[in-house]
């Protein structure tokens, strides 16, 4: 049987990554140890009219099982949940305007609500508070998982190789290439890229200063499953680099938000679970998490 994933161990990286360079953050920053605090049994001390917004990342609309759990457990609590419909057709400045307008709609008179998102969810996320300062006064929170602050190898190589520079090593490569110049995801793509919108590096120097926000950073030595993760690749382009089987460690990181340094997570557990990951019960131990933070702002 798969053993179930604990949060204790993050500085194993140096065993399994010894080429990375990384700094843990600020004792101010680091909510690490709160998170290993809670895992055991997380509480819910929301008010129970807080408004639960779930916004998944690239690729999410084809996968109906994310945060498909975790929504039903909030709902059985007596949280009001709203699963952001996201598309990949969106770029992050896109999505962000389309996540303002659905939950300006959502959202009744002196509702507060908090936000958990995934990778790129957490980008469109920031932008849609960014879009409009009303929101930003309403939000309770917002964590991002994951986010992809810096490019995503896998997206690089196939943008590459549509540009002439052929790259055949890794299976699929090929359809990737076909995929990413398709309306439906070329905008997405290229925002998880080095090409992304300039304005994306913008949003992450001026962060929304009233809203207590949260991030997620982590590693993965052995892929959880065969689904969104590259190891062999990113191992192959930098030796003894710690990464999550999508993006580099210091790809993932947002320079002064507070942070949770989590060891052996995949990029998609978080949202698919699998490997002994117990998705549900990780987004409820970051609500229990980011509360606690917000009391102590």
């Amino acid at each position: 049987m798969t053993p179930a994933w604990t949060p204790e161990g993050f500085a194993e990286w140096s065993r399994h990554f010894p080429a990375t360079e990384f700094v843990a953050p600020d004792a101010l920053l680091d909510c690490t140890e709160q998170f290993i605090a809670s895992w055991p049994k997380p509480t819910l001390n929301l008010s129970q009219d807080t408004l639960v917004v779930l916004v998944a990342g690239l690729f999410s609309e084809w996968l109906p099982g994310c945060f498909q759990d975790c929504a039903r457990t909030l709902r059985r609590r007596g949280y009001p949940v709203l699963r952001m419909p996201v598309r990949s057709s969106r770029g992050v400045m896109a999505q962000g305007r389309h996540i303002s307008q659905v939950l300006t709609a959502r959202l009744r008179q002196g509702q507060r609500f908090v936000v958990l998102a995934h990778s790129k969810g957490g980008l469109d996320a920031l932008a849609a508070l960014a879009e409009d300062k009303r929101l930003s006064q309403a939000c309770d929170g917002v964590v991002l998982v994951q986010p992809p602050t810096g490019p995503s190898t896998v997206i690089d190589d196939v943008l590459a190789c549509s540009a002439g520079q052929s790259n055949l090593d890794y299976p699929f490569d090929r359809l990737r290439r076909v995929l990413a110049k398709t309306r439906w995801v070329a905008a997405g793509a290229r925002d998880i890229s080095s090409l992304r919108d300039p304005h994306i590096s913008d949003l992450l120097k001026h962060l929304p200063a009233d809203v207590q926000c949260l991030h997620v950073i982590s590693w993965s030595a052995v892929p959880s499953s065969r689904f969104d993760t590259h190891h062999a690749r990113l191992n192959a382009r930098r030796p003894g680099w710690a990464h999550d089987g999508q993006f580099y460690l210091e790809h993932q990181r947002i320079a002064g938000m507070p942070q949770i340094c989590l060891p052996r997570l995949d990029h998609g557990q978080p949202v698919l679970g699998g490997g002994g990951f117990d998705a549900t019960r990780f987004w409820l131990t970051l609500l229990d998490v980011l509360h606690g933070c917000a009391q102590t702002r």
